[in-house]
């Protein structure tokens, strides 16, 4: 997402820029560790592990903020694309 200067509009959907808030971070990593914790209790065996590997996916995408399937719909690998900058102090 990027802030048009002009007319202070922030670019990308409401569910972009949500993700890239901390707020959608966090849910990120919180689905990352339901997803591993699933697998290594209920699964258990080899899926399970395989399903905890997998779980590292959104953990790994919401402490760095990537986005790797936005590219796919035209938006940005990087979720700091969709926050807004703020204008320095004067």
């Amino acid at each position: 997402m990027s802030l048009n200067s002009e007319t202070m509009e922030l670019e990308g959907s409401a569910f972009s820029r949500f993700m890239a808030s901390k707020g959608g971070r966090a849910v990120r990593v919180a689905i990352g560790a339901t997803i591993i914790g699933t697998g290594l209790t209920v699964v258990g065996g080899g899926a399970g592990l395989a399903i905890a590997a997998f779980g590292l996916v959104p953990i790994a995408t919401g402490v760095f903020n990537l986005c790797p399937v936005a590219p796919v719909w035209g938006g940005h690998f990087i979720g700091a694309k969709y926050c807004g900058t703020r204008a320095p102090k004067q």
